[in-house]
């Protein structure tokens, strides 16, 4: 046996064997983690493992019976005992250190680098985490397709009830719609250890279901059935309850008695109900506009009528009558006060029923701004929904209008968790992090939103202004709006009209003006008809000949939209501007005060201050500038997405410039 291991070191066989190892685990090291960047199939990783592996007994045997010489390659019969087989051990020697270090730098960038800049979200090891993918419509009627994400929504909305499961949100799961990639490709950008699929078959009075749960890593079936029964509510909800009970008993979860019940709750026994309710769900995700979210309040009206006991419905119904109310699209006591009707007796009905008291918890928050009651009641819908990200999301935003925004940041990462692939979360927890100046983490969670979403001009929009709240810096942004890759919209037009203002190019503002789809740019914070900006725009030119009848035509329009909605700040901030525009320096202060004590920091930590800041500009134009630089510091003194930096070059700053109050003020809260 020595003379066995002697002659194995004396051919250098065991320094090839150590050499080959380390070369071997460095080829599969880095094919396993490039090959998925060009999105390889698994099987070809699998395969070079397999080659690299049989390659390892074909090198010793080769080593045993070859010598590498000054002349070649000889067969070791060939080479006298004495010859060069020392000098190749240590070359070899020397081969093998420099892999190990080699060795230990693809570790590094491996376990720290590419973990770092991976956009993906770390595999969750706990095998009770799930992604529901959207279920495929094989009905015949493609309009049945409605009904086929409506199962998967409810089904989601069940999953979420149960409080061990990490279930990933409809919005994240809904781009893996025949998505070509494989089931450990997904969930590893989802955070997941299981993957359900499926697909929903309606066909006249029957429906069936076929489902199956698969290990995200390893492709294993771990559960499947299929659900064949006639289109009854009764059936359609046993099923989705028999699912989510199911799915728990596979990932080995004990299910409260609480979380029980739920599951087998019937929410109506109205199969035209349920098919209203689930047209109402589809028509509310797809966002805030007017045409959307009225549509989603007639399809629950409509459920509601063919069941005036279905508490599900009356529920969402509430919280789509408080949208209209927050979005401005119906700002009337009626509105609101419908709401509060509808889910009082969503909450009559069913005293516990979680989404009932989200809805609530939206009352006292979009109707009110009633920040702790609304927390209340999410707080008892958490209860009932653990796994619900938008709980988390709406806490988030309360919290931070409480000015609570380190408790913010937390509670939108745990929304972001459970909905990774949301463009919309990471915008919004990008703003929190601009409204705290931290403008490097904000760029950082607009690139992510744009990795999720290319096309997604909000990001692009915020992404690219950036460099002009933090610096005032209009070189980047108008780089960055010469070719977008999306039409930007009214927003992008309004960051290249800031920006030509900070050119001083006027003429080029004035183009601007015109592009603007919208005879009335508005938001949630602010209300700018075009004749205001074309106002401002020639008044900034010296051209007040031009300018007036422009303000002139903006306090039209905005007073005709303060007969409708007389509370609204937006309205007295662009009423102020006009008019001051119009030398009415008297009405535009009171104008500019009112818009102030509307909606105070004290009131709102997210929007009181960019009312300040607006306030300020009214107030500078009207004359008043001692108030004027007040506003301003409280405005630098408190969370803000705009920083002294970004201010100094506006123009509209040009009257007070060289005021040595603001100078101070300046100077104050320049970046150190």
């Amino acid at each position: 046996m020595a003379s066995v291991w002697g002659e194995l070191k004396r051919r250098n066989v065991v320094k090839v064997a150590v050499a080959y190892a380390i070369v071997g685990w460095i080829l599969v090291e880095v094919s396993s983690t490039v090959l998925p960047i060009f999105e390889a199939p698994d099987w070809i990783v699998q395969v070079f493992t397999f080659f690299v592996i049989l390659g390892f007994p074909l090198a010793l045997i080769l080593s045993w019976a070859y010598e590498i010489t000054p002349e070649g390659i000889k067969a070791d019969a060939d080479v006298p005992r004495d010859s060069i087989t020392p000098a190749t051990g240590q070359r070899l020697n020397y081969v093998i250190v420099g892999l190990l270090v080699l060795a230990v730098g693809v570790m590094f960038v491996d376990n720290y680098v590419l973990e770092e800049e991976s956009p993906e979200v770390s595999r969750s090891d706990d095998r009770r985490s799930i992604a529901v993918l959207p279920f495929e419509n094989l009905s015949p009627d493609p309009e049945n397709a409605f009904f086929a994400d409506g199962i998967h929504g409810e089904l989601l909305t069940h999953l979420s009830k149960i409080g061990s499961l990490k279930v990933i949100s409809r919005t994240s799961v809904m781009e893996y719609r025949d998505s070509p990639k494989n089931m450990r490709e997904i969930g590893r950008e989802l955070g997941t250890a299981t993957i359900l699929e499926g697909d929903v078959s309606r066909a006249g009075n029957t429906v069936r279901i076929n489902v199956q749960l698969i290990d995200a890593e390893t492709d294993e079936h771990l559960w499947a059935e299929i659900y064949d029964r006639e289109l009854t509510a009764e059936n359609i909800f046993a099923i989705r309850s028999e699912m989510a009970i199911s799915i728990a008993e596979a990932l080995q979860t004990v299910l409260t008695p609480r979380e029980m019940a739920q599951l087998n709750e019937l929410p109506t026994q109205n199969t035209r109900a349920y098919d209203f309710f689930l047209s109402g769900n589809e028509y509310f995700r797809r966002g805030d506009s007017p045409t959307f979210i009225s549509l989603s309040v007639l399809m629950y009206e409509r459920a509601v009528e063919e069941d005036p006991q279905f508490a599900l419905a009356l529920a969402s119904l509430s919280r789509a009558h408080s949208r209209m109310f927050w979005y401005g699209i119906d700002r009337t006591d009626y509105r609101r006060s419908t709401a509060e009707a509808t889910v009082q007796r969503a909450l009559e009905l069913a005293p516990n029923l979680p989404e009932a008291h989200l809805a609530m918890g939206y009352y006292h928050y979009w109707g009110f701004r009633a920040y702790e009651l609304a927390l209340e009641e999410f707080a008892i819908a958490e209860q009932g929904m653990p796994g619900a990200a938008e709980i988390f999301e709406a806490r988030a935003y309360i919290q931070r209008r409480l000015g609570q925004w380190e408790q913010s940041i937390a509670s939108m990462d745990r929304a972001i968790e459970l909905d990774p692939r949301n463009s919309f979360l990471a915008n919004e927890q990008a703003h929190t992090y601009e409204w705290l100046r931290d403008y490097n983490q904000a760029e950082k969670l607009y690139v992510r939103a744009l990795e999720i979403a290319p096309d997604d001009a909000a990001a692009y929009n915020y992404r690219a202004a950036i460099p002009l709240h933090r610096d005032g810096d209009i070189t980047p942004v108008k780089a960055a709006l010469e070719n977008p890759p999306t039409d930007l919209g009214d927003d992008g037009r309004w960051i290249a009209w800031l920006a030509a203002l900070y050119e001083r190019d006027y003429d080029m503002g004035l183009e601007i003006v015109g592009d603007f789809e919208s005879d009335v740019y508005q938001g949630l914070t602010y209300f700018r008809p075009k004749a205001l900006m074309y106002g401002a725009t020639y008044s900034l030119a010296g051209q007040p000949e031009l300018a007036e009848p422009a303000f002139e035509a903006a306090r039209v329009q905005v007073e005709q939209a303060l007969d409708v909605n007389p509370d609204d700040p937006r309205l007295y901030v662009a009423l102020g501007v006009a008019l001051a525009g119009l030398e009415e320096p008297d009405a535009a202060l009171r104008a500019a005060r009112r818009a102030i004590d509307l909606l105070p920091t004290s009131s709102d930590a997210l929007f009181g201050p960019s009312y300040q800041l607006d306030a300020s500009w009214v107030l500078i134009a009207a004359g008043d500038h001692n108030a004027a630089i007040k506003e301003l510091d409280a405005y630098l003194a408190a969370p803000g997405r705009w920083s002294i930096e970004g201010l100094l070059p506006d123009p509209r700053l040009d009257p007070i410039r060289n005021d040595p109050r603001f100078k101070a003020v300046a100077e104050k809260y320049r970046r150190r």
